[in-house]
């Protein structure tokens, strides 16, 4: 069996090594504890736009330099901005990890932002902003986030807004930058074949030179007062949601709000997501939803695929996901359909909610999702990137690698009778919001009169 090692670097970073000495490649990631839950109205989008921006040259590197670099790499450099953490990562063959590490260290901590670079990647993302706002499926999600935590920083676009993202400054981002990407908010992740004590001299020194600290250096700039790492990242912290440089952990919960939402689009099809308020990653009932989401909409053998898509034929895609974060969470439920089947979609939606909050699942469909969670946990393992990025996200979202065996026992736990009282808990009507993106035609009233009776008030 493979050893996880957590290891800590002189300047607070936290390093997880997993040695998979059977394959001949490597995968390198940095986790940053900084999304869009961090970020005010005001720079909504700035943490999206960091990563962007490290991608663009250094103080030794230029943009193509870079790319020539992570072309001979294998060119699987890349990064992604999420609510409550932003990820830089990359697989190589193994003789060429340090030289990963070193590249994405460098771009990590002597990146320029260029000013006429800067200019052309706020167009870059502005496009991406519309290729969201013009795909349904990402709309119809994002706009019920949206309404489902309204007023709190999870309600933001990852992308930020056009406006916000227009009006960002070299030096906003500069100083959003130098607060926010501190060593204890990071991690490095490093999975696959590698010698040990090479692998941490180069993370030492390319991370942490000369065992200068990234946070006495901001001291010195007064970009963060002495004694704020205690005052953070205490087990008394207590700060506000919206606040620069709040840990997801310490920050204010999102209070779930209940509605109706749409959004008329040109299109052949309605996309319809229901939500319902679920659980954080942090509950000890995660095991439970995890086969709760199995069994309910989570594969092709679910009860709410097997209703609506094979018996009754209404709908091509339907299927239900958790969303869970930090504090707090979502359940929702998504189906595409012809508008005038949408109806016909809901009803049946919520005789499949009904069934699983009355009835015991038998002991075969247990049995049967608990082989398939199994199944899918262990395929998952099996690539070094995989192994990186859930190591890296345990480490900086839980504190700690879990095993994996560890969970599936607590898979393998759960009853038929804790997968209802678990349905009871989440799939409450009267707690529901509805969300349509596309083309409405009589099936937007109808939902929002169904809505109505259900006990909601609707939010045009």
């Amino acid at each position: 069996m493979d050893r996880i090692e957590l290891i800590s670097l002189p300047n607070g970073i936290r390093v997880v090594l997993e040695p998979m000495p059977y394959v001949k490649t490597a995968a390198f990631g940095v986790f940053v504890g900084v999304g869009s839950v961090c970020e005010t109205k005001e720079n909504n989008g700035i943490s999206h736009m960091i990563e962007h921006m490290l991608f663009k040259g250094t103080e030794d590197r230029s943009a193509k330099e870079l790319a020539d670099i992570t072309a001979r790499l294998g060119d699987t450099v890349n990064a992604y901005t999420g609510k409550e953490y932003t990820a830089y990562y990359g697989v190589t063959i193994a003789e060429e990890l340090p030289r990963l590490i070193e590249v994405l260290a460098d771009m990590l901590q002597h990146s320029v932002f260029d000013s006429r670079a800067l200019s052309k990647e706020k167009g870059v993302i502005c496009e991406e902003i519309d290729m969201y706002n013009n795909s349904p499926d990402d709309l119809v999600h994002e706009l019920a986030q949206k309404r489902a935590w309204q007023g709190h920083p999870l309600s933001f676009q990852i992308s930020g807004t056009k406006g916000v993202v227009r009006a960002m400054t070299r030096e906003k981002i500069l100083t959003y930058y130098r607060k926010e990407y501190r060593p204890e908010r990071m991690v490095l992740s490093v999975a696959g074949a590698f010698d040990k004590n090479e692998i941490m001299e180069s993370l030492e020194k390319t991370f942490c030179p000369a065992g200068q600290s990234v946070s006495a250096s901001l001291k010195k700039e007064g970009l963060m007062p002495d004694g704020r790492y205690q005052k953070y990242y205490g087990n008394q912290a207590k700060k506000r949601a919206g606040q620069e440089g709040v840990p997801v952990q310490d920050r204010q919960p999102a209070e779930y709000t209940r509605s109706f939402s749409k959004s008329v689009q040109d299109t052949s099809q309605l996309h319809m997501n229901l939500v319902f308020p679920g659980i954080s990653y942090m509950d000890e009932k995660r095991h439970i939803a995890t086969v709760f989401q199995s069994i309910f909409g989570g594969s092709n053998n679910s009860l709410l695929f097997q209703k609506i898509r094979e018996e009754e034929g209404l709908a091509y895609a339907v299927y239900s996901y958790g969303c869970p974060y930090a504090r707090e969470g979502l359940v929702h439920i998504d189906a595409v359909s012809a508008p005038n089947q949408a109806e016909a979609v809901f009803d049946y939606t919520m005789e499949v909610c009904e069934s699983l909050r009355e009835t015991v699942v038998s002991e075969e469909t247990l049995a049967t999702h608990k082989a398939l969670i199994r199944t899918e946990a262990i395929l998952s393992k099996e690539s070094v990137q995989s192994r990186m990025e859930g190591n890296g996200r345990s480490v900086l979202l839980r504190g700690r690698v879990i095993p994996q065996e560890e969970e599936l026992v607590r898979i393998e736990a759960v009853t038929a009778e804790e997968v209802k009282q678990f349905a009871r808990q989440v799939l409450c009507t009267e707690k529901m919001s509805i969300c349509l993106v596309g083309e409405m035609g009589s099936a937007g009233r109808r939902l929002r009169r169904k809505f109505e009776r259900l006990g909601g008030r609707a939010i045009k």
